[in-house]
């Protein structure tokens, strides 16, 4: 994508659903920006970037150690330019995939095989003729692909609970363009995305309260480019529980540095049922 959306959540990392279990989310994130990167690398400036991104998210336990995930999105998006709206709504990437996943002692790691598949087609913009430009491509148009390995381990201080995750992969950035039928003549490098991500489990009277974390990732490529994004993004949020398995998230995500993207942050609301 072309924005990065505040999407983060506490569920990610090596923990495997078992079959029917689920982690299923129904969420909304907000991304401001005072720029907007278009997919050929032309940035507009002087415009104020809105994006709004409704998604539905699930990690569901489909055999022992094995678990599909899905994230579909619909974003709603606007440039102001000179007081003038230019806006673009359409359902956004597609990401669909497996995780497989099991113990080395008392430390699960996992294995991660997602696709990216953009569900728009940017060349939709070109009936709007010069002004095509101005308006804010849903995301760069192109399917991907990534592994991503993740490793955890519970914590405990007194009687403080809670775990610590990283994952680290590579993603590779085909010239497959099912996201633009103009079928542009650009070349993307292929990059490193990470994360690490420490948490917090509160319980009150050994009653479960929801979760707080902290996350650092992004994506690096060992490539630099003028086209393919890169960026460093800092998030903290949590989940509330409202009854038993029904959680309230929220959350805020700022990116600390960025390469081919705009720089901004968001925050992210939504609501999971994870059993």
């Amino acid at each position: 994508m072309l924005v990065i959306l505040a999407a983060t959540n506490a569920s990610a990392g090596p923990w495997i659903k078992s079959p029917g279990h689920a982690y299923l989310k129904a969420g909304y994130s907000r991304f401001r920006a005072d720029s907007f990167v278009q997919p050929d690398g032309t940035e507009i400036e002087g415009t104020e970037y809105i994006g709004n991104t409704s998604h539905l998210y699930g990690e569901v336990g489909l055999l022992d150690g094995v678990q599909g995930v899905l994230n579909v999105p619909f974003v709603g998006s606007r440039n102001l330019v000179d007081d003038v709206s230019y806006i673009n709504r359409w359902a956004g990437d597609l990401s669909i995939g497996l995780e497989a996943g099991t113990e080395l002692g008392s430390t699960p790691v996992s294995l991660q095989l997602l696709g990216k598949v953009p569900l728009y087609d940017n060349n939709d913009l070109s009936d709007y003729g010069s002004a095509a430009s101005l308006f804010p491509a849903i995301g760069d148009g192109q399917v991907d692909w990534t592994a991503l390995g993740a490793i955890g381990h519970g914590w405990a201080v007194g009687r403080a609970r809670g775990w610590v995750a990283g994952e680290v992969g590579y993603r590779y950035r085909s010239e497959w363009w099912l996201g633009d039928s103009s079928a542009p003549e650009r070349e993307l490098v292929n990059g490193i995305p990470w994360s690490a991500q420490l948490g917090w489990s509160p319980q009150l009277k050994a009653r479960d309260l929801g979760w707080v974390f902290a996350s650092l990732g992004g994506i690096n490529n060992p490539v630099t480019d003028d086209l393919t994004k890169q960026y460093l993004q800092a998030s903290v949020g949590a989940g509330i529980q409202i009854i038993e398995h029904l959680y309230a998230e929220v959350g805020y995500s700022d990116l600390i540095w960025t390469r081919t993207a705009a720089p901004g942050g968001g925050i992210s609301l939504g609501l999971s049922l994870n059993n």
